[in-house]
């Protein structure tokens, strides 16, 4: 009968190595039963709640729960609290307490944190607090919206086989993504200055366009690194200023090139990456050519290469 009025409720694997007390109390709704039951397991004790069996002396009700394997024994009765505390290892009693107060308002309070406290000091738990682990509430991390357009700002040199020397352009770019890694581009490069080359007349300023696009290979890498490639076609626009056309003083021509180009982006943040774009390709298709009046002027050669940098907006 004894065991049968100490029934005490499975204790879970990681709280085997924290030291177990045994809360006894006549009803299960005793609110000091309750209040101290919150506080010993806030202290990292592991409590099993017995009720009291008005039949059996509380000692005997104790020796049975120490025996168990408790080490400690609390008693809620109203106003007053007692407790034991058994030698470590044993289920010997080492100590006996009991605490009293006035049944006025508030004072219930008082009086579980007293027990709570000589008990603390009784099991040697003054140095440190063992807390259970507890696991909260597992949250599944939103996934990032999926980029599907970049826009981008860059300069830096562009240069080809021709006569003319390697100039510094700016330009910009738009990415769109279609379906899975495939998408579109359009790109631009423009000069910054004009430059002068010996014509056969004399000096003649130049200045060359790229203006075009193609398809993109854009695999989705959430990393702080990334790559993508196009391939595309490009209107190339060779402007000169000077006296190489028989009827004026400027002339242009517009020519066809094949590119293609492969990038690496470093990530700032969602929305933001620093790229480096290397384009390379052909104006095998059609060669801008200018004549002149006592001969051909190709300032613009077969085979260009641009290297750009600079910084992109993703959305």
């Amino acid at each position: 009968m004894l065991l049968g009025s100490v029934a005490l409720r499975a204790t879970p694997a990681w709280a085997q190595t924290r030291p177990r007390v045994v809360l006894l109390a006549i009803t299960e709704e005793d609110p000091l039963a309750a209040r101290l039951t919150a506080e010993l397991e806030a202290l990292g004790l592991d409590v099993s709640r017995a009720q009291i069996d008005p039949t059996v002396p509380i000692e005997d009700l104790v020796r049975v729960a120490l025996a168990g394997g408790a080490r400690g024994v609390v008693v809620a009765d109203g106003r007053r609290t007692e407790f034991w505390v058994a030698e470590e290892g044993s289920d010997r009693i080492a100590m006996r307490q009991e605490l009293e107060t006035e049944n006025t308002p508030g004072m219930e309070s008082v009086l579980s944190l007293r027990t709570v406290e000589f008990l603390r000091v009784s099991l040697g738990l003054t140095g440190h607090t063992v807390t259970p682990p507890r696991e909260g509430p597992r949250v599944t991390p939103r996934p990032e919206p999926e980029k599907r357009v970049g826009v981008g700002l860059v300069s830096g040199i562009v240069a080809s086989t021709g006569r003319l020397a390697p100039f510094a352009a700016v330009g910009g770019g738009v990415r769109v993504r279609i379906v899975g890694p495939a998408g579109i581009e359009l790109r631009g490069l423009v000069p910054i200055v004009t430059q002068r080359f010996d014509g056969p007349d004399g000096p003649v300023d130049t200045s060359v366009s790229l203006v075009g696009g193609g398809l993109a290979f854009m695999p989705r890498l959430r990393g702080l690194f990334s790559f993508d490639a196009g391939a595309g076609a490009l209107a190339t626009i060779v402007r000169v200023a000077g006296r190489t056309t028989p009827n004026g003083q400027t002339d242009s021509n517009v020519g066809v090139s094949l590119y293609g180009r492969a990038a690496g982006c470093i990530r700032l943040s969602p929305s933001w990456s620093l790229r480096l774009d290397v384009l390379g390709g052909t104006t095998a298709p059609r060669r801008p050519v200018l004549v002149a009046t006592d001969g051909t002027v190709t300032p613009w050669g077969v085979v260009f290469v641009a290297a750009v940098a600079g910084i992109e907006a993703s959305f």
